[in-house]
C-alpha cells in the first residue's frame, strides 16, 4: 500500500530562501531512495513562510527507511535554525493493500 507523507514546516521570517535551498537538496537525495515515487512542495496561501512537502512512497516501510536515514537526519538538523516551530509529519495510506512480500521498488 502506498504511503503519502505530509511534512509541514513553518520558517522564520526572512529565512525561507536559505531553507528552500536545503529542502531542494534534501528532495534530490530522497528521489534516489528505494521506494520514492514523487514529491511536491506547496506554500501557504495566507502564510508564505509555511510549506508542506508531500511525498509518495511505495510503502510506509520505504518511507520509514528514508526517515531514519542519517543523511535525512543531518539535513533536518541543518533546517532547525530556520524553523519557527518543529516540523510536523503525518503519514497516510492510499491504494490497494498489497502483500508484504511484494517489493515494488
Amino acid at each position: 500500500m502506498a504511503a503519502t507523507v505530509l511534512i509541514t514546516r513553518e520558517f522564520k521570517p526572512g529565512k525561507l530562501e536559505e531553507a528552500y535551498k536545503l529542502l531542494m537538496e534534501l528532495r534530490s537525495m530522497a528521489t534516489l531512495c528505494l521506494g520514492y515515487l514523487s514529491g511536491e512542495t506547496i506554500v501557504g496561501a495566507d502564510n508564505p513562510n509555511k510549506l508542506v512537502v508531500i511525498s509518495t512512497w511505495v510503502s510506509r516501510k520505504r518511507w520509514e527507511e528514508w526517515n531514519g536515514d542519517q543523511r535525512r537526519k543531518d539535513f533536518s538538523q541543518k533546517l532547525e535554525p530556520y524553523l519557527a516551530s518543529p516540523e510536523h509529519v503525518e503519514v497516510f495510506h492510499s491504494g490497494e493493500k498489497i502483500p508484504e512480500w511484494v517489493d515494488m521498488a
